[in-house]
């Protein structure tokens, strides 16, 4: 929008409704009836677009080209459109104060219809409901994408992530740790697979509290925490009562979606434990809740 201008520009206008709108016809001038104060038309809203895109703005010329259009449109297409848009190319914050006033006068002169102004920033918005096949072909180009991996926005989480994983070939296989208290694994009906990866990382989950035990800026423990319980609580918005999806999730929200290394992967479930076991995600019970029967070590 930025470099086109006359034809060029209505030629682009052309091609972003007709990708956006399935209703919108465009208008070609037609001998000596020109095109009858239109250069676009939507049919299920009986929308009429008038384009004006100079290579300079020059107040006059758009004052003339404006009311030339409307009264053009109102003559040869009664009863055609109930709203007239103005389609300009000013790439200047807001609207000129001439364009204004002509749509403030057009509109008391003729109540019955709307008038409405679209410049590059309505454009683009326009232009953002399209999928990516539809915005190649508006921009006559391929777009190169290339797949997005989310994983947790906290720069310290990697060198946690290399400290446990080499922690891990230090130590190598240590004994089992006993299995903490099943209360809050049984109050958030956790499976007894994402029991497991629990379990899993809770030989290693030390090295958590000694890494962030090693640093000089003791926040940075409660700031990835923050970060947990955050994303914690968003995919229990999304997920509900799924804590295996959620527990699937937070593993995601620390190596991203790529397949991870065994090694990294072992030393995201210790950081999961570990941030289990201090209450940052999942919930806690109250002090008075206690499992039915069936519920221990399970799901009911």
């Amino acid at each position: 929008m930025a470099n086109s201008t006359g034809n060029e520009f209505e030629k682009l206008f052309h091609r972003l409704m007709e990708l956006r709108h399935d209703d919108y016809i465009p208008i070609r001038t037609a001998g000596n009836i020109g095109d009858l104060g239109g250069d676009g038309l939507r049919t299920t809203t009986r929308t009429l677009y008038a384009c004006y895109a100079p290579e300079t703005l020059d107040v006059s010329s758009v004052r003339r080209k404006f009311r030339k259009d409307v009264e053009s449109a109102l003559r040869q297409r009664p009863g055609q459109f109930d709203v007239f848009v103005f389609v300009h190319n000013d790439q200047r914050g807001g609207v000129h104060p001439e364009v204004s006033a002509l749509l403030m006068d057009a509109g008391r002169d003729h109540p019955a219809i709307t008038f409405q102004q679209a410049g590059p920033q309505k454009l683009w918005a326009e232009a953002l409901y399209l999928d990516l096949p539809k915005m190649e072909v508006l921009l006559e180009e391929s777009i190169p994408v290339e797949r997005v991996v989310y994983r947790i926005g906290m720069a310290e989480i990697e060198p946690l992530l290399k400290h446990l994983a080499q922690g891990r070939r230090t130590v190598g296989s240590p004994a089992p740790v006993a299995l903490p208290t099943t209360h809050k694994m049984d109050f958030n009906a956790l499976s007894e697979q994402a029991r497991a990866v629990l379990q899993a990382g809770r030989p290693y989950s030390y090295l958590v509290e000694q890494y962030y035990q090693g640093l000089i800026d003791l926040r940075e423990r409660d700031e990835t925490a923050a970060g947990f319980s955050a994303y914690y609580a968003r995919m229990r918005d999304e997920f509900g009562e799924d804590t295996d999806e959620i527990l699937w999730q937070m593993q995601r929200y620390v190596l991203g979606q790529e397949a991870p290394r065994w090694d990294r992967d072992e030393a995201a479930k210790g950081v999961l434990a570990y941030f289990f076991d201090e209450c940052d995600i999942f919930e806690v019970p109250p002090a008075d809740w206690r499992p039915a029967p069936a519920m221990e070590g399970g799901r009911p």
